[in-house]
């Protein structure tokens, strides 16, 4: 259980993105409120476990400020994981098991802003994997070769276990928006020693025996597990640019902050098209987010207007907690409006994504899409453009769990798009080079 809390802040220390107009949320601890009819509990019980006194103000807090419950937008799976975190509380468990339970819960609501933020152990690397990467797609898992391209090599089985009951595995706690959210998850996780074993893996001697299909042969391997972490990306600097053979401004912008460093490169963006550039890449591959405001100013810089998104705000008492001048109870909706998109015809725009671009940083490439204001390069996100966001901390009194709430619900501006998944313009396969792919294209713009 411990591994596997570890597991869970990794994956969500990358998405902590969330597509609002803030940066930091002070953290709120709620009262606790009356345990709600449909929760089935012990009532004979003489000490109720501190886990589930835990898990009932969870649950309140949870239903009281996630949108989905006005909108009757709630799994099937939710009741009984509901039930299951509350039995489970009742009992003697431990810190790290009621961790991982509530990573469970939040994840049925399948909203990748609702999630655990602070775990009870702050480390999140060197957990234990496979020596072994893999890439997911659809109901199969391909090995990749040396230099990280898929080969012809597909995994059937792990530890004994078919590849689709660990995949299933994985979907109970990881939230999946879209099928590009899940190929990443099934990639991460099947190489997880905890998930591994959670899906009821045969694991000897820190190792484990896979089966391989290749061409018309099949034959098992042994892997061993290593101290890694399942992913590495570079967010060393928030947003830097530089200029592509004299004519192409390339903006890498790792995280959506409005800083002093975003207006410097809003005045580089003045400044460039001044000077006649007219060809812009804005780079937002791994982004994980953070305030669209910032993306919005680098838009506006260009000459440029958004298209509007759909908005349904749900009040709470957490909400007034957090923000004093919003109610307590209530609603506010708004239509989306792709028509107060405003393109500037001098630049030719192309924005760049891939699965780990999220909240924000999606929300940039969708403002594009729908708005008609440039190219979007690359392969999906994880993160729907119709989505719920702009989260709301909130700390469980006993535990000290730590987790975020959605207060929103975003809806894409063109609303006869696909809301649950961004197609970019051009689709680029999963190990090419969308950079490469981007300069080729404006390098072919008159």
């Amino acid at each position: 259980m411990k591994l596997f809390a570890l597991l869970c802040i990794a994956i969500l220390m990358l998405q902590f993105g969330c597509s609002d107009g803030q940066n930091e949320v002070p953290q709120v601890t709620h009262s606790n409120q009356e345990q709600q009819d449909n929760i089935t509990v012990d009532p004979d019980s003489e000490q109720r476990s501190v886990y589930l006194d835990d898990a009932l103000e969870l649950i309140s807090v949870v239903e009281g400020t996630h949108p989905a419950f006005d909108l009757d937008d709630i799994s099937y799976r939710y009741e009984t994981v509901k039930q299951e975190l509350l039995d489970s509380a009742s009992g003697d468990i431990s810190k790290e098991g009621f961790e991982f339970l509530v990573q469970k819960y939040l994840a049925s609501l399948q909203d990748a802003h609702t999630r655990i933020q602070k775990s009870s152990n702050q480390e999140s690397s060197g957990t234990m994997n496979l020596d072994l990467n893999c890439r997911a797609v659809g109901d199969e898992l391909f090995i990749l070769d040396e230099d990280g391209r898929m080969s012809d090599k597909k995994i059937t089985h792990m530890g004994g276990v078919p590849i689709g009951s660990i995949f299933a595995t994985i979907g109970e706690y990881f939230v999946a928006e879209n099928e590009a959210a899940r190929d990443l998850n099934n990639s991460l996780y099947s190489m997880s020693h905890t998930l591994l074993e959670m899906a009821g893996c045969d694991i000897d001697d820190n190792a484990i025996e896979i089966t391989i299909s290749h061409n018309d042969d099949t034959y098992n391997e042994s892997v061993k597990f290593v101290k890694r972490n399942l992913y590495e990306i570079d967010n060393s600097s928030d947003i830097e640019s530089r200029m592509i053979n004299d004519e192409i401004l390339y903006i890498d912008m790792n995280i959506c902050i409005v800083n002093s460093n975003l207006e410097k490169q809003v005045k580089i963006i003045k400044d460039s098209i001044k000077d006649g550039i007219s060809k812009i890449i804005i780079d937002v591959r791994d982004n994980p987010g953070g305030n669209s405001s910032a993306c919005e100013k680098l838009l506006e810089a260009m000459g440029m207007k958004v298209p509007g998104y759909g908005c349904y705000i749900k009040y709470s008492d957490l909400v007034h907690k957090t923000y004093k001048s919003m109610p307590a109870k209530g609603f506010k909706k708004f239509d989306p409006d792709k028509t107060t998109a405003k393109k500037n015809d001098d630049i030719e725009l192309v924005v760049l994504t891939n699965a780990v671009t999220f909240s924000s940083a999606n929300m940039l490439a969708t403002w594009v899409k729908d708005g008609k204001l440039g190219t979007v390069i690359g392969t999906p996100s994880s993160n729907a453009p119709s989505s719920y966001g702009d989260i709301l901390y909130y700390e469980l009194p006993n535990s000290g769990i730590g987790v975020s709430i959605s207060y929103k619900r975003f809806l894409r501006p063109d609303a006869s798009a696909d809301p649950r998944i961004l197609m970019p313009d051009i689709l680029t396969d999963y190990d090419t080079d969308a950079l490469e792919v981007a300069i080729e294209y404006l390098s072919s713009k008159q």
